[in-house]
């Protein structure tokens, strides 16, 4: 398994899909280019008490439980603020910029020139959440075997408005075509709780394991290239674990997947029966999929595709965790994954 060059455009935006949780409409931003040139581009957001401003008929006296969010918009002449949510009087602000900086300069501080990264950030419609996606360099850009390289990814996910907690974590993504696929070794940096606090989140020992541990995946990948599957189990995988964590779509989708590498819906949402049992109406072929899976990293690719269909990036990467453990158990008896990374040991940073 060799370190590889990557030209960077073949990595498009994956999470250009995503519509946050309770939105009908995609997000209005998207930003990419170098780590130094998004940060300033990211919303800036203001804390304020939640009271009716001055021209409306009143007197009116701010709320004494709650303070409003509101971004800072730039006009020609003058800036206005833009209401964007409402959060308790003990809710730590940590606006988008403050954690893009400190991915930054946690990535500076392990020796890399984290300014000049290929960034992507998403943004939501006013601006309350971000995911943020950075592509950590060739230096860190791996063809495990199959022709398709993967690059090591840091992804960042915040909110300001109390939905989420600030999260960082590592992943691979996977180059094909013009197609991205997150593989399954994911590692939690950790989560900052947005509480009151006089101390900045430090996330700098976390990024610092996580990269040392990147290290040790070439190893596991290789594994994964190397261990058969056995054919015959891909439906009791599908119907027994894989439904009982992801529902019963999400399972056919991947057993057809792993059977034709071709992704699929219900031909009848409304058919009875377990996910190996359903009529299933193909839709695209998934991009590096072969026509059946061999072996376990084939089987970890159909999961990667199914779980990318996550529109939230929260949950998104919680099923990325969940890969691991779930290829362990489709090999059975054989003994555990090499690194089984569950959620139950995600460490949380106060």
């Amino acid at each position: 398994m060799d370190y590889c060059e990557v030209i960077a455009e073949q990595r498009p935006p994956e999470s250009a899909d995503w519509i946050p949780a309770g939105l009908r409409e995609p997000p209005t931003r998207w930003l990419r280019g170098r780590l130094d040139e998004v940060m300033p581009a990211l919303p800036e957001f203001v804390r304020g008490p939640f009271a009716m401003a001055p021209e409306n008929e009143g007197p009116w006296h701010p709320n004494e439980l709650f303070d409003l969010i509101s971004t800072r918009e730039d006009g020609e002449a003058q800036w206005a603020r833009r209401p964007v949510a409402v959060v308790s009087k003990s809710y730590r602000l940590i606006g988008h910029r403050e954690a893009a900086q400190l991915v930054l300069e946690s990535l500076a501080d392990s020796g890399m020139d984290s300014e000049g990264l290929d960034t992507h950030a998403t943004i939501d419609r006013y601006g309350a959440r971000m995911a943020l996606e950075v592509n950590l360099g060739a230096g860190w850009v791996v063809n495990p075997g199959d022709g398709h390289p993967v690059v090591l990814q840091l992804r960042c996910l915040n909110s300001v408005d109390a939905s989420a907690m600030l999260r960082v974590c590592f992943t691979w993504y996977r180059l094909v075509c013009t197609n991205g696929l997150v593989v399954g070794f994911s590692k939690n940096v950790g989560r900052v709780v947005h509480r009151e606090s006089r101390f900045a989140p430090d996330v700098r020992e976390g990024i610092e394991r996580g990269l040392a541990l990147a290290k040790e995946d070439r190893l596991s990948m290789g594994r994964w290239l190397e261990r058969p599957v056995a054919l015959d189990r891909l439906a009791g995988f599908a119907d027994g674990p894989l439904k009982e964590r992801w529902g019963a779509r999400d399972a056919a989708r991947f057993l057809h997947i792993a059977r034709t590498g071709i992704d699929a819906e219900f031909a009848d949402r409304f058919q009875s029966g377990k996910p190996s049992e359903k009529s299933m109406m193909p839709t695209v072929v998934v991009p590096g999929s072969p026509e059946s899976a061999r072996t376990e990293w084939d089987v970890a690719q159909a999961l990667s595709w199914v779980a990318r269909d996550r529109r939230d990036p929260g949950e998104h990467l919680d099923r990325l965790l969940d890969i691991p453990g779930l290829v362990a158990e489709l090999s059975g008896p054989t003994g555990p994954h090499p690194r089984h990374f569950s959620r139950k040991r995600e460490k949380e940073i106060n």
